[in-house]
């Protein structure tokens, strides 16, 4: 099951899809809020959304399921797998946005106005600073044009609830006590050489592996598609092997 960030939807992997599908049933879904998904009048909470992905697992029958996460659904797939191994077989993990310096937490003035009528204009801004040296023009367009799709609302109570959660993993401290629960084994790719650290030093599992990728902006799956692609495989055929997972 693939989850997408913040204001991204199900069509950030389809780069991966294709070649998922050939071998594995695969799900990428829309969290609510975002793509085909309603948009109920709701706190957007990581708790509400962990709930949805839960609920979608044991309805679907996929548990116990290989959660892929980018970025914010890298945080939602690390608090699932905590709550519930029992659905979780596996990680894979693309710049999950667990694990910042709480210096980097936007101001409450900028996070309330999001959902002005400005909004849409410094969800843009904020993405393109995430956005690599190399970034391709399209990809650029393709994300300004994700974020104006997701209702004020929905883009400002998710990031406020994500950032202001007591104890979340979003920042450290608290996020290390996430990262530090999780049993099973996890394939990250990081773009920052210090939260690949973190991530390595609180592995639990020992098939779990850690790539620095330099030189990527976020969306790594998008940039390096055939690296990520290659890793995958590559873990993958190291989890087959008996007494793994």
């Amino acid at each position: 099951m693939l989850l997408h960030g913040w204001l991204g939807d199900s069509a950030t992997w389809d780069r991966q899809v294709p070649a998922l599908r050939r071998r594995r049933r695969t799900v990428a879904v829309d969290l609510r809020g975002h793509g085909r998904s309603p948009t109920p009048d709701t706190a957007y909470t990581p708790d509400e959304l962990a709930g949805d992905v839960e609920r979608l697992l044991t309805g679907l029958r996929l548990a116990p399921a290989v959660l892929f996460g980018h970025s914010y659904g890298g945080s939602l797939a690390t608090i699932l797998a905590v709550r519930r191994p029992d659905l979780v077989r596996a990680l894979v993990l693309v710049d999950p946005d667990y694990a910042g310096d709480p210096r980097a937490r936007p101001p409450d003035d900028w996070l309330d106005a999001l959902a002005s009528p400005a909004g849409t204009a410094l969800a843009q801004t904020a993405l393109a600073t995430l956005e690599g040296p190399h970034t391709p023009p399209a990809l650029r367009d393709r994300h300004r044009m994700e974020a104006a799709r997701v209702p004020a609302f929905v883009r400002a109570r998710m990031l406020r609830a994500h950032m202001a959660a007591a104890g979340g993993i979003r920042f450290r401290p608290g996020s290390d006590a996430w990262l530090a629960r999780r049993r099973q084994p996890v394939l990250a790719f990081h773009r920052d050489p210090e939260r690949a650290a973190v991530e390595q030093h609180l592995r639990q599992h020992p098939a779990t592996r850690v790539i620095h990728v330099s030189g990527t902006g976020h969306w790594l799956h998008q940039e390096r598609p055939d690296l990520v692609s290659r890793e995958l495989e590559r873990w993958f055929a190291h989890l087959s092997r008996p007494h793994r997972i």
